[in-house]
């Protein structure tokens, strides 16, 4: 599952311009749900007690009577996990089925379509946890070298890209571990930890102290574009103060200039929309979460999007065209994007197949679909504008809009985080890595390169950032109309 919240930072971007190809995946019907509860009214269902190994991600549960446990387990090592969030779904959330020795769960709750719009995690019965397996606090306290090995070992088994990155983990691990001592600070440690994900050169992957310091590779085209502009001009002594002004003079030339001042926004702001001319739509998602004010349910943002999504399309009815626009877009959780898609088609369509990463082998984990909109669909063009700012959920969205012929993608390649974000407990770290791929139905994956534009355009350069974005729309509005 994804976990988001991103920011735009600077360092040299690292992008390859290459899809990967792997076998095409079947295309089958979604799979049924039940309405059972892995735990309801206090109690776990008596179907499910007992020990369950992941498929993939390297996750052991524990259901007992009164509730699921979520342990961590590599090779080497297994120890109770603390992820209060995971947890938290598996206890109050989580839908499941069960055939023989197999469950499948769906970790959050979307009511009837909790299997159409998110991914399953697959488990299989075993009969007890491993010989070696820590409490919580025994794993905090083991010593720096001890650490490192679980952290390397982490990795190593379940980051699904290490050739795609170029990343050979027992030279890694050689080359840092003599950095090490059992006298090595805890200061020390994340700070070596964090030249290790570094070395991914992918947002995903991180390691994340107690106080919430984050150490990443932060690097992207679009950063260098801005930096590039920042040391031409003169007016503004600060680099963030001018990456604020790129984004604040960006969005305010949607409401004023693209919409002149007639647009709406909806759904808590993440949504501006209205008209470009008589024939053309316009549709910018800033973001797929926090479509509500104040702490609500995933189904409740679901159902408030659906709502507005609505609304909005309706309006757009007559136009020719839509442009959505994902061009400052960091992401959110996967059932925003599917959601959305499915104003856009009429039928159910397979949109990726998940696969999961461990210890060397991929996983078929789910296959998502596109669930057409129950009241309302737009069947027109549809225009996709994209750029290296969208990423995550955002690339995800793309990649699912790409399997409508309706759709083109326009702009530059996206990032190339598509993968959700596997999280551990590593001492008084958490550390997150990619596991996941996604492949197309024609047996395409994007992680590293990005998703391709159909329509080759940039979006940004060095000349006129401050309102570059806004050029690029109108350009697109002139194709669009022919001219």
């Amino acid at each position: 599952m994804k976990n988001k919240g991103f920011c735009f930072f600077i360092v040299l971007p690292i992008i390859l311009l290459s899809s990967c190809k792997v076998t095409k995946s079947g295309d089958l019907k979604p799979e049924k749900l039940y309405s059972n509860f892995l735990r309801q009214n206090g109690v776990v269902n008596s179907a499910v007690k007992g020990y369950w190994k992941s498929i993939g991600s390297g996750y052991i549960l524990n259901a007992t009577t009164d509730g699921i446990l979520l342990y961590s387990y590599t090779t080497n090592f297994c120890y109770k996990e603390k992820n209060d969030y995971i947890e938290s779904l598996l206890n109050t959330q989580a839908r499941f089925t069960l055939r023989n020795d197999t469950i499948s769960i769906y970790p959050a709750d979307y009511g009837d379509k909790s299997n159409l719009l998110q991914t399953k995690n697959d488990y299989v019965r075993i009969e007890k946890l491993p010989e070696n397996c820590m409490s919580f606090s025994e794993m905090q306290q083991l010593d720096p070298k001890k650490l490192f090995s679980l952290f390397i070992e982490t990795l190593r088994e379940n980051y699904a890209f290490s050739k795609e990155r170029n990343l050979n983990w027992d030279a890694i691990k050689t080359e840092f571990e003599s950095k090490l001592s059992d006298t090595t600070s805890e200061k020390e440690l994340f700070r070596i930890m964090g030249e290790v994900v570094t070395l991914t050169k992918d947002h995903h992957t991180k390691i994340i102290a107690e106080n919430g310091q984050t150490l990443q590779f932060r690097g992207t085209p679009a950063a260098e574009i801005v930096s590039a502009a920042f040391k031409r001009q003169s007016k503004v002594e600060k680099l963030d103060d001018y990456f604020n002004l790129f984004f604040n003079t960006s969005y305010k030339n949607i409401s004023d200039s693209l919409l002149e001042g007639h647009g709406k926004k909806e759904c808590n702001g993440k949504i501006e929309w209205g008209s470009l001319n008589d024939k053309v739509g316009y549709i910018s998602i800033y973001s797929f979460t926090n479509f509500t004010s104040g702490r609500v349910s995933r189904k409740q943002e679901i159902d408030s999007l659906n709502y507005h999504m609505e609304h909005i399309v309706k309006a757009l009815l007559d136009k020719d065209a839509i442009i959505l626009d994902i061009s400052f877009n960091f992401g959110g959780f996967d059932a925003a994007p599917l959601a959305i898609a499915g104003f856009f088609t009429d039928k159910l369509k397979l949109a990726y197949t998940s696969q999961v990463y461990n210890n060397g082998t991929f996983y078929d984990e789910s296959r998502v679909y596109i669930q057409p909109a129950d009241r309302i669909n737009f069947k027109k063009p549809v225009y996709i504008l994209m750029t290296d700012i969208s990423r995550s959920a955002a690339e995800g969205f793309a990649m699912t809009m790409k399997v409508n012929p309706s759709v083109k993608l326009v702009g530059t390649n996206t990032l190339g985080i598509l993968s959700g974000m596997l999280g551990k407990s590593i001492g008084n770290f958490y550390s997150t890595a990619s596991n996941q791929r996604l492949i197309t139905p024609n047996g395409i994956y994007y992680e590293v390169s990005g998703v391709e534009p159909d329509i080759k355009m940039p979006v940004f350069n060095t000349d006129n950032i401050l309102n570059a974005h806004k050029e690029a729309v109108r350009k697109l509005v002139g194709i669009i109309n022919g001219k």
